[in-house]
């Protein structure tokens, strides 16, 4: 048996808790600590309260497997006709002839037989029951119109129309599979109050494949499953469909109506509707249906800032300090999963919702991107996915090769009108119009904080790309205030520069930010987007809690840190804090305009190896002047440097050969050859090594190489190797010194060169988890990781 962990509610804390956040001014300066106490007690009552802690012992499958037996034989027993009657009908209890008990349902719960006039009785309203007939050896399934049975429209369930329109086999998709049953209209004089064939059906909750002459319906309840099922785990209509036929007939002995088509166009109808009555568009007396507003269908994050809605008044006169509470975060990326292949066409597949909810406007945006042409504005600076896929060849077949998407960054709603489709990668072009298209829908006087993992080059020339827009989206960008990073997940893949310059962590005031036609993809897209707004909107109470509560948390532990680190600091404390405000001030100047340096950016460590060649050079090229002899043409700085590149081509050949990459013949050549080149080179150095160290020469001569004599292996002497006495007696004077110069600045372009590395390593590692799925780009990721 389980045993589940249990801890009693602290009542007291959580009274003191929520007293003291209800006294708060602002819930982030705390200063009690019993407070902060508190929090933490009530976060990890909660934590405790929801784990589960289980014996060794529960090991439920091991024990049922004892009664396999008896459950296996329960089946077979519910195959026949079990402790039945078979010779009274359990309903009426009469026994005879003509009231056989050979009827049983498995809708019903009772698993006793009934004759047929009881069954008939008992399902005039519950026709779509699966019902099975004993025919001697077995049961088999009938139709309840063999018995009598059909159903009634337009008249009270009492009431049979004395003069009905009679449908014999009309087809009903229900949750138990496909059923064909008896069905009367209702054709009274007075059928308009009960409606048009297609209303009588809706009134009873069937869902009429189309308004003329119907045929064919689905229950409401069969949509709405198939409706959550597609939105949480993604089936397709075809599976789900499918499944019904193997639920009514698994063993395909009956001919199926075949309904597909009718039950995909009936769901895309259905969503259509649904979304128009959540969004409150049936309430609406005065506008039709086509006559809804761009996005009106859409449901926007509560939690963003909205003027006259979860704003005050005066947010405009907020202290600068505060300011930041006003601005609104977004997030711009693109999904190239989400393809469409060139098949169907607008006009066979029409799109019932055209930019009503989070898709921007076919017709315009089509328009707009005929006179699109291939852009060249990428960058090197990073090489991940927009990247990759900007300009892509690999569109061929494709309507769509994906979509790219805008977000609020801190609650992750869809925007509306923020969605289009990329037809050849992640051009400029389709990303500027979906950021002008859901900037429609803000205020143009709050400030925008703009996520994008390209963010560095994209935001360059967007202010007079998105001028140039057609005028539905067109707007004037250095009208409002908007500042513009690159997402975390992103930023190591970017050069030194950018991630100083855009990075969320030293933006002050950021906060911490989870095949079809046409109109059938963005119909289902439009209703995945609002069920994924929904469960965001629904859960946003809890989840700003929990923030809440991990916020005061943490604000603790960063308050305490801070505290440390500058206790006894003096008046250094007020000089940094001073740098930070100074930047941070600045950062709402035009950049060009900007005087403060950013304070985050990580001081020189040093000079770097070009620059203490340079520095010793020119101190050498003054020594020259002043007269200083020379021993050879070769200065000791040029000297030095020569022997440091000879030892760094040995390591590199050495490598190699170790790595076994020369196994080919064609490899082979090429292994003679650098090695040809480098002995000479090592010639060339030797015979002034003679001038500059001829201690070295006198050691050379000693050592001996282990294994093959290859020049790969031939040590070579610095002035590191040498002792005090060899390098005062066989050393030129100045070549200690620039070795030592010459190394530090080495052992310093490596560290950087190494952190560098390892920034993109881990980026491309989260990359190719993410996003590379195809054999060939696995391959080509795994060759790149190797060489980093």
């Amino acid at each position: 048996m389980s045993t589940e962990l249990t801890v009693t509610d602290p009542p007291d804390i959580f009274a003191s808790a929520l007293e003291s956040f209800s006294r708060m001014e602002n819930p982030f300066e705390v200063d009690d600590s019993s407070t902060v106490q508190n929090v933490e007690l009530l976060i990890g009552t909660a934590s405790a309260r929801a784990k589960r802690r289980y014996l060794t012992s529960d090991q439920p499958l091991l024990e049922w497997r004892k009664f396999t037996d008896d459950y296996l034989a329960e089946f077979i027993r519910n195959e026949g006709r079990g402790n039945g009657n078979v010779d009274t009908c359990f309903h009426c209890r009469r026994n005879s002839l003509d009231c056989l008990p050979l009827f049983r349902c498995m809708e019903c719960f009772p698993e006793d037989l009934v004759c047929e006039n009881c069954c008939r009785r008992m399902h005039e309203f519950r026709p779509l029951d699966v019902v099975e007939k004993w025919n001697g050896k077995f049961f088999e399934r009938i139709s309840l119109k063999t018995i009598g049975v059909f159903v009634q429209l337009g008249h009270n369930a009492r009431t049979a129309c004395p003069n009905p329109r009679v449908v014999e086999n009309f087809t009903v998709i229900h949750v138990n599979g496909i059923h064909t049953v008896r069905l009367h209209y209702c054709c009274c004089p007075n059928e308009l109050v009960a409606g048009e064939r297609w209303q009588q059906l809706l009134r009873r909750r069937w869902f009429p494949a189309t308004h003329i002459d119907p045929q064919t319906a689905a229950t409401y309840q069969v949509m709405n499953m198939f409706h959550i099922l597609t939105l949480q785990g993604k089936v397709t209509t075809y599976d789900f469909y499918a499944g019904l036929e193997k639920m009514t007939d698994n063993a395909a002995l009956v001919s199926l109506p075949d309904r597909y088509r009718s039950f995909s166009r009936m769901m895309k109808e259905w969503r259509h509707l649904k979304m128009a009555k959540r969004s409150g568009r049936g309430n609406d007396a005065e506008r039709s249906l086509a006559e809804t507003k761009n996005g009106e269908m859409g449901i926007k994050c509560p939690a963003c800032p909205r003027p006259d809605v979860n704003l005050p008044e005066n947010w405009r006169e907020a202290p600068h300090k505060k300011r930041y509470l006003y601005w609104i975060f977004f997030a711009i990326d693109a999904c190239f999963r989400l393809k469409r292949r060139l098949v169907s066409s607008e006009a066979r597949d029409p799109d019932l919702d055209v930019g009503g909810s989070y898709f921007t406007e076919d017709a315009v945006f089509r328009d707009y991107l005929r006179e699109v042409t291939d852009q060249n504005e990428m960058s090197t600076c990073t090489g991940l996915s927009a990247l990759d896929h900007a300009n892509t060849k690999h569109s061929r077949g494709y309507a769509t090769t994906g979509v790219g998407i805008g977000v609020c960054a801190r609650h992750e709603f869809i925007q509306l009108n923020g969605a289009v489709d990329l037809q050849k990668g992640e051009r400029y072009a389709n990303m500027d119009y979906a950021f002008a298209s859901f900037l429609r829908h803000h205020h143009p006087d709050l400030t925008k904080v703009v996520s994008y993992d390209i963010a560095c080059q994209w935001h360059k020339h967007v202010i007079q790309r998105v001028k140039s827009l057609p005028s539905l989206v067109a707007c004037n960008l250095g009208l409002q205030k908007i500042k513009f990073a690159i997402p975390k997940l992103h930023i190591h893949g970017h050069q030194l520069g950018c991630q100083l310059k855009f990075s969320l962590n030293w933006l002050w005031g950021a906060g911490r930010t989870d095949d079809m036609g046409p109109g059938s993809r963005h119909g289902t897209m439009n209703d995945h987007f609002g069920h994924w707004n929904w469960v965001k909107l629904i859960g946003l109470g809890a989840l700003l809690r929990k923030r809440h509560q991990v916020a005061m948390k943490e604000h603790h532990i960063q308050k305490e840190s801070l505290r440390e680190f500058t206790r006894g600091k003096g008046i250094e404390t007020v000089q940094w804090k001073k740098r930070i405000e100074d930047w941070e001030d600045d950062q709402d100047q035009p950049e060009r305009e900007r005087t403060f340096s950013n304070p985050y950016e990580l001081p020189k460590s040093g000079l770097t190896e070009h620059d203490v060649r340079l520095r010793l050079s020119e101190e050498e090229a003054r020594q020259a002047q002043n007269g200083s002899f020379s021993l050879h043409e070769v200065g000791p700085t040029a000297f030095m440097s020569q022997l440091l590149e000879l030892e760094d081509q040995q390591r590199s050949l050495s490598l190699n050969v170790i790595a076994k990459a020369f196994e080919t013949s064609s490899q082979k050549t090429a292994l003679m050859e650098r090695r040809t080149k480098l002995m000479r080179l090592m010639g060339r150095i030797r015979s002034i090594q003679a001038l500059y160290m001829p201690s070295a020469i006198h050691l050379l001569g000693q050592c001996r190489v282990e294994g093959e004599e290859h020049v790969e292996n031939i040590p070579i002497i610095f002035p590191s190797n040498l002792t005090a006495e060899e390098c005062s007696s066989g050393c030129h004077e100045s070549l200690v010194k620039i070795e030592e110069q010459l190394r530090e600045a080495q052992l310093r372009g490596t560290l950087d060169s190494l952190r560098n590395h390892l920034h993109m390593k881990s980026r491309l590692l989260t990359y190719r988890k993410s996003n590379v799925k195809a054999q060939s780009t696995i391959t080509k990721s795994q060759a790149l990781q190797l060489i980093l």
